[in-house]
């Protein structure tokens, strides 16, 4: 095999960067209810998508699925959920929008 200069070598990074660039970039706005995360989030799609770019807006947790209401359940006090089990809840409801 060749060293860290070789053409195999570099192939693959040079597949690894274009790879990379497909994956796209996951940006995250946090913040307190209320601070204007929603807003934000929408402002910065609409220009990305304006600039050429494919950008969607997805917020957690998804309210409308029945793992989402359960969690909407629990941050409106209504009900109380063990802390492991809202970890894993919050964890489910992300894999319920894959």
């Amino acid at each position: 095999m060749g060293g860290p200069g070789d053409a195999a070598t570099r192939w693959r990074r040079r597949e690894d960067t274009a790879m990379a660039g497909r994956r796209g970039a996951l940006i995250v706005l946090e913040g307190v209810d209320r601070a204007g995360k929603s807003t934000q989030g929408r402002k910065l799609v609409d220009a990305l998508c304006t600039a050429g770019h494919r950008a969607e807006l997805l917020r957690f947790p998804e309210r409308s699925t029945e793992i989402g209401k359960l969690l909407s359940s629990y941050l409106e006090k209504k009900s109380e959920v063990e802390d492991h089990s809202v970890h894993l809840l919050f964890s489910a409801n992300r894999w319920e929008q894959v």
